[in-house]
């Protein structure tokens, strides 16, 4: 006998028995298995149950809700898992879809029960969802009509319905209204969240702070420089040049020849052409009253790092041309200097970064780039435009109270 036979004639297998045979059978596409085969006298009857067992096994086979008994266990269905079943419990296969079925075709909202669950589209019926309906289009209406926040009333339904009706939708889009204290209470919480923010990196917008005032303290000791540059490039050739003290008084603002054509590109930025700069002086000429106007004052430039660079190569390149300094290599090379423009960078009182100090003050972190971002200056892209709008930056810096 195989097992499963062994077990329907009430026989066990004793502790190591082996089988006595194999039946090997294969099937017509191929597949095949081999299947055991014991003898009966080599084997032991099984204890009978007692009845505390046989009425474990009966139940194991029963369903709770037609009192039917399988052949076989019947599975643990769970109400939480088939939220159609009345019970949770072991439940046969017919008395699960009967009550499946039963579920599609009842309403969810009201328990109403149809003969077709076509009668129940996304199990609400058809008068639920025109009740659902109405009461969102009264919700909206109240919604509209009252301050989102204390549900006080700031509208008419004339005014809502004049709004709807008006070809302007922007009107529509007005409502709901929050009231004056309700915006008052938001702007206090607004200004707390920024104060506590501050106060988190108070190390380091401490110092921009205190910055900002020295500036505003004693303008007359610092100037703003800005350039405007035939591109982005490290060998860009400087077109515009501007120094403003830092309350923005014009020190120096002209344009400058730059020897080569302006680019197109660069032009669509600043309007700076070869028309404009055709009768304006070399860098060579600009460099006297540029240092003077540099002369004993702390120089802050918004993007430092550029603007530097490009005041750099200018250097380098004039004095290149007067008297070459750097043989065997490259003149006006992007990492070798003229000593004499070494020497004028060196000279010069270079202060903090505008850009950077800003974004600290603003606390424009980018986690992208795992630094501060950098804002836009939105001064015009003309020389002079941009360096009082970052006279403009730290007085608005230097003027914004302490968190404390």
């Amino acid at each position: 006998m195989t097992v499963r036979q062994l077990e329907e004639a009430g026989r066990r297998r004793t502790p190591g028995q082996k089988p006595r045979a194999y039946l090997r059978y294969r099937t017509r596409y191929g597949g095949g298995n081999m299947i055991e085969l014991y003898h009966v006298d080599d084997t032991r009857a099984v204890q009978p149950l007692s009845p505390r067992q046989q009425a474990q096994k009966l139940a194991r086979r029963t369903c709770i809700l037609c009192e039917t008994v399988g052949d076989s266990p019947l599975p643990e269905r769970s109400q939480k898992r088939s939220p159609w079943l009345p019970v949770s419990g072991r439940i046969c296969l017919p008395c699960a879809n009967t009550a499946y079925g039963r579920w599609e075709r009842t309403c969810r909202r009201c328990g109403t029960e149809f003969q077709h669950k076509d009668s129940v589209p996304h199990y609400w019926c058809t008068a639920c969802h025109e009740a659902r309906k109405r009461g969102e289009e009264i919700a909206n209406r109240l919604t509209r009509r009252h301050c989102p926040d204390c549900t006080v009333q700031t509208a008419t339904r004339e005014e809502i319905e004049a709004a709807d009706a008006a070809d302007d939708f922007r009107q529509a889009l007005a409502f709901p209204r929050t009231c004056e204290p309700c915006k008052a209470e938001r702007r206090r919480q607004a200004a707390e969240a920024e104060r506590a923010s501050e106060r988190e990196r108070w190390d380091e917008l401490g110092p921009v702070r205190q910055w900002a005032r020295r500036v505003m303290a004693a303008p007359h000791e610092f100037a703003i420089l800005d350039t405007e540059t035939t591109g982005l490039e490290w060998d860009a050739k400087i077109v515009e040049i501007s120094v403003t003290d830092g309350a923005g008084n014009v020190l120096l603002d002209t344009l400058v020849h730059p020897g080569v054509p302006i680019p197109e590109e660069a032009s669509a930025i600043h309007g700076i052409t070869d028309e404009n700069v055709k009768d304006a002086d070399r860098f060579g000429t600009v460099l006297p009253r540029l240092t003077r106007a540099l002369e004993g004052r702390r120089v802050i430039i918004y993007q430092k790092e550029f603007d530097t660079g490009v005041l750099a190569y200018e250097l380098d390149r004039h004095y290149q041309a007067q008297a070459p300094a750097l043989t065997g290599l490259e003149p006006s090379s992007r990492y070798e200097r003229h000593p004499e423009a070494a020497a004028w960078m060196e000279a010069q009182q270079w202060d903090r970064c505008a850009m950077l100090a800003y974004a600290v003050h603003e606390g424009n972190w980018s986690d992208y780039w795992g630094g501060w971002s950098w804002p836009r200056l939105n001064g015009g892209h003309r020389a002079l435009g941009d360096c009082r709008k970052v006279a403009e930056r730290i007085k608005e810096m230097a003027e914004r109270p302490d968190p404390f």
